[in-house]
Parts: structure tokens; sequence; C-alpha cells
């Protein structure tokens, strides 16, 4: 199922670290009971750039965990938005593929957040007729303010996704799984970072087996 136990079939980071974490995740209770074969790969956007982009690394990362899967984009013309459900699930019977994996844009969260000044000091050497040579109060100083920053406001974008996972014979809902990436760099590496969660999401639930 995604080898889904289905066998279903429905990247990380360059350089660093995924940003996005899995807020919440649902998994139908019988899907295990379930012997489906093939994901359907759809993403929901007004750009048909945009789905051909993350269909493709959508279906590639599914690949890779060995699930049959296949990028909407090929089959069906359009934007997936814009096209009928009828279409899509006429293409995914078609295709002998039990499910459908649709993925679309949930919204920003934008929240200010403050980052508090910072202080700086230094020690200056404090001897004197209270510090006598040689002893080891000698070695103490003053510590003294030698500058400061200000604290300033500035606002931290969280980016939400959510991908669905649907049975394509009864159009009954088997998994859901919603992400969210803060402050992302750019629009590939926020497509990746989601996938990445996504993928991973699916294995920890049990969707994927190894």
């Amino acid at each position: 199922m995604l080898r889904i136990v289905l066998c279903l079939c429905v990247i990380a980071l360059a350089g660093c670290g995924t940003t996005t974490k899995i807020t919440n995740a649902w998994v139908a209770p019988d899907l295990k009971e379930k012997n489906l074969k093939g994901v359907l790969v759809i993403a929901v956007t007004e750009r048909q750039d945009a789905r051909i982009n993350f269909e493709d690394a959508y279906t590639a990362a599914l690949k890779d965990q060995g699930i049959h899967a296949v990028a909407s984009h090929t089959l069906v013309n359009g934007t997936a938005r814009k096209t009928s459900k009828d279409k899509i699930i006429a293409a995914a019977k078609q295709a002998g593929l039990d499910t459908l994996l649709l993925s679309h844009y949930a919204g920003t969260l934008e929240q200010p957040v403050y980052h508090p000044g910072t202080d700086y000091y230094s020690v200056i050497p404090a001897y004197g007729s209270n510090y006598g040579y040689g002893r080891f109060g000698g070695y103490y100083g003053q510590i003294v303010k030698v500058g400061s920053t200000a604290g300033i406001w500035t606002s931290s974008k969280q980016v939400m996704l959510v991908s669905d996972l649907y049975e394509t014979a009864t159009e009954e809902p088997l998994w859901q799984a919603t992400s969210e990436t803060i402050d992302p760099s750019n629009r590939i590496k926020l497509r990746d970072s989601v996938i990445q969660s996504f993928v991973g999401q699916m294995e920890k639930q049990g969707l994927i087996k190894k």
C-alpha cells in the first residue's frame, strides 16, 4: 500500500537537516487489512510547473522506498485543481492504482519573534591597597559593561502542507499528515523537506514496510 502494507505505493535539505515537522497524523484502523497496490501522486496547485515539480519529487521519494507510484500529470493534463475528481479517479483506475495521494498547501502562519539585546562585559584588573602583591585576591578584577546591542523584533513564517491518502475504489480516507516548515529558505528546500517528512511519517505509521 504505499507498500502501504500494501505495498501501496504512494529529500533532505542540501547541507543541513530538515526544518519540517509533522504536527498531525492519522491512519485508518483497518488500513493494514486492505490489499492495496499502487498510488497516484497528486499535487493540488494553480501552477502546472509547481504541480509537476512536486509530483515528480514525491513520486521519486516513494519509488526509493520500493513503492509503485505514478505522478498524476503523466496521466491527466492541466492543473489538479481544475481537473475533475472523476477524471483523476478514472485515470487511477485505468492505471491500476488502488490509492490516491493528494497534497495541498494549507496556509502560512506568520508570528512575531523578539530577540533580546546582548550586553558585553570586560574584566579590569583590580590592583591596589586592598590587593597585596602575590596574594590570590590580586587576580580578581572589576567586571564592567563595555557595550550592548538593542533587542529587535522579527517574524517567523510557518508554511503548512497536508497530504491525504484515499482508496481509489471507495474514495475513503486512509491516511493524513500535516507538515509545518519554519522559515523555508527557498521553494526547492521547502518541497524536499516536506516530502521527506511525509515519507518518514508513512514509514513510522507502518504504511511503508522495509
